[in-house]
């Protein structure tokens, strides 16, 4: 760094602690390097652990014994859960007894119910951070006055692409309220990602049992003649599959004390498969005749594809251990520039059809979020390359993921409350 001196033994311990608190990002990367080649300097080995200690896993530490010494019990923080849940499905049926129109209903409310669980479930248990709970009624209080507000128009672009972007927008403030206080540092945030993945798959898991225990449930009624299946889709499944984000996370939060990594462990495992998937198609969809410039459905799935891809490279990037191999950091090197190859393409073949056919709130929506995607690709492929060259720590990688996060809510907001009044609500 030019702030520091060319010769490393004539550096002292403020100079370095000046030169971390100026850009920790830049003196981890200058660091990665000096240190390979310096390693017996006392000063430089005190540093290396300072440097190589997981934030992530003291702000977890840190969280748990929050949790244990301020936080609700276990057993009061379950009969919360239940209680959100239980509410929270009432809530959703409320279009069986008064004179809502699902069709208008559900779109808008069920997503934000869902959700909005999750952030009471947070504030309820840490109810001595008075901040959480203040941002978090103001936030929830914002969105639903926004849901309320947006016309019954179903013919309309920017109404639905609002729609669609809402529940982005309860997930940004989700974040906010996971990470508390800690909301501007990127290890917390990316602690929030993680947590993101173990909810995904523990929900999964619980919609599977909860499949299974159905349909024993309608056969075994069945047997003896007594037929179930509406009031049991109607009241038990619908409960389960709304809760069951909750329930996740009171499994995580609770009972694993958030030291479940089976999203990251998942996210290794299916990186070469998606590699050679994508590699694949890639390669097929030379020889074929659909287009994504021609064929609006095909660019629909492209861009479904290009999603799923980033979901599992995002994982896998932030589950690489500090020892990682280096053949899974090859791999995960490799899957980063094939996203970066079908998010090219599908960039591309959307702004064409935007010059081609013009300006609609989907297209600009569309390109918005495959171009945020490409330049967060571009930011973490170049990282990527950096440490895999100099056999680098992967912090600056995962901070990269982490300060962009909020790139990806301002996004989000803008489309959720901005693109309907830039197109008139049409």
């Amino acid at each position: 760094m030019d702030s520091l001196p060319a010769d490393i033994q004539s550096i002292t311990a403020a100079q370095l602690e000046q030169a971390y608190r100026l850009d920790p990002v830049q003196f981890r990367s200058w660091f990665d390097g000096v240190y390979k080649h310096n390693s017996q300097s006392q000063l430089l080995q005190a540093w290396q652990a300072r440097l190589s200690f997981d934030d992530t896993a003291q702000y977890s530490h840190a969280e748990n014994t929050s949790s244990a010494n301020l936080s609700r019990s276990d057993n009061s923080l379950l009969l919360y859960v239940v209680f959100i849940s239980v509410l929270v499905w009432a809530i959703a049926k409320l279009p069986d007894f008064i004179s809502l129109d699902g069709e208008w209903f559900y779109p808008r409310f069920i997503p934000f119910l869902v959700i909005a669980a999750l952030l009471v479930y947070f504030i309820i248990s840490r109810a001595h951070e008075k901040a959480r709970l203040l941002i978090g009624i103001a936030g929830i209080t914002v969105v639903l006055l926004v849901l309320l507000l947006l016309p019954d128009r179903p013919g309309s672009d920017s109404i639905t692409m609002a729609l669609i972007h809402g529940p982005f927008v309860m997930l940004s403030l989700l974040g906010i309220i996971f990470c508390g206080g800690h909301w501007r540092e990127s290890s917390v945030r990316l602690g929030y990602i993680r947590y993101g993945g173990e909810l995904l798959i523990f929900t999964a898991l619980i919609l599977l049992g909860g499949a299974v225990l159905t349909a024993l449930s309608l056969g075994l009624f069945e047997l003896i003649g007594i037929p179930i299946n509406d009031w049991f889709f109607d009241y038990v499944v619908m409960w389960g599959a709304m809760s069951a984000p909750l329930i996740a996370t009171w499994l995580w939060d609770q009972i694993l004390n958030r030291e479940s990594k089976l999203a990251s462990v998942i996210a290794n495992v299916f990186s070469p498969l998606f590699l050679l998937l994508t590699v694949a198609y890639l390669v097929a969809l030379l020889g074929q005749q659909r287009s994504p410039f021609s064929d609006r459905e095909f660019l629909i799935i492209f861009n479904a594809l290009l999603l799923v891809v980033w979901g599992i490279t995002v994982f896998s990037v932030t589950g690489r251990a500090d020892k990682s191999s280096r053949l899974l950091d090859l791999t995960n090197l490799s899957l980063v520039f094939v996203t970066l190859v079908i998010d090219a393409i599908a960039l591309t073949a959307i702004l064409y059809r935007l010059f081609q056919f013009g300006i609609t709130p989907n297209r600009i929506a569309v390109t918005g979020a495959n171009l945020l995607i490409f330049v967060h690709l571009v930011w973490i492929f170049y990282e990527y390359v950096k440490a895999f060259h100099s056999k680098g720590g992967t912090e600056v990688i995962k901070t990269t993921i982490g300060r962009y996060l909020p790139v990806y809510s301002l996004w989000s907001i803008f489309v959720f409350t901005g693109l309907p009044q830039l197109f008139g609500l049409g």
